[in-house]
């Protein structure tokens, strides 16, 4: 019978045991997970940043090429075409 004891209790200890190693393993993971999510917010506003910069610099060399005597005649808004507007006859009696 006092095996049957030891055995219940010396089970007992190493799933307690194992259960406290698997809780440690997973806040590890967890804390890893947001430094991960941290460098990746990081690298976002990065490419954010830089893409904001290319498209200034983008239109700031629009700009260049527009003011050249041979692209500006591409880069010229079209004009809208005018209509006249006609002119309802009155009839008089």
């Amino acid at each position: 019978m006092t095996i049957l004891i030891f055995s219940q209790v010396l089970f007992y200890f190493s799933v307690s045991f194992a259960i406290i190693i698997l809780s440690f393993m997973i806040g590890m993971v967890v804390y890893h997970l947001m430094k991960v999510a941290k460098s990746l917010e990081k690298i976002s506003e990065n490419i954010e940043q830089a893409s904001d910069d290319l498209r200034e610099n983008l239109e700031q060399a629009l700009s260049y090429f527009s003011a050249l005597p041979f692209f500006s005649m591409f880069s010229k808004k079209k004009k809208e075409p005018t209509t006249r507007s006609k002119k309802k006859k009155v009839i008089k009696n």
